[in-house]
Parts: C-alpha cells; sequence; structure tokens
C-alpha cells in the first residue's frame, strides 16, 4: 500500500482495472481507489464488458 500512495502522490489521474469487489487483502485495488478518492485524485475504472474474476 505505501508503494501505492507514493505513486497515487504523482500522478494526476488514476486508471484502476476493477471489478468493483472489496480488496482481497490489504493494498488491493479497492484500498487504493479509496485512498485515491481521499486524496482528491481523479479516479477512472476501467472494467471491460464480458472480462471476469
Amino acid at each position: 500500500m505505501a508503494g501505492s500512495e507514493i505513486l497515487v502522490g504523482l500522478v494526476d489521474e488514476l486508471l484502476a482495472v476493477w471489478d468493483g469487489h472489496p480488496a482481497r487483502a490489504y493494498g488491493g485495488t479497492a484500498d487504493v481507489v479509496a485512498y485515491a478518492e481521499r486524496q482528491g485524485t481523479t479516479v477512472r475504472v476501467l472494467w471491460p464488458q464480458g472480462a471476469s474474476r
């Protein structure tokens, strides 16, 4: 998660390939998306139609 927090601090927008499910473990995509949103970073979630976990 620490690395993701650094990354979020360096970008203007976060593109996340995420299915919308909660993180399986601390630092998962859901945690990073939530952190970016709390920081005011624009988040764009990408989840192609027909994709599955």
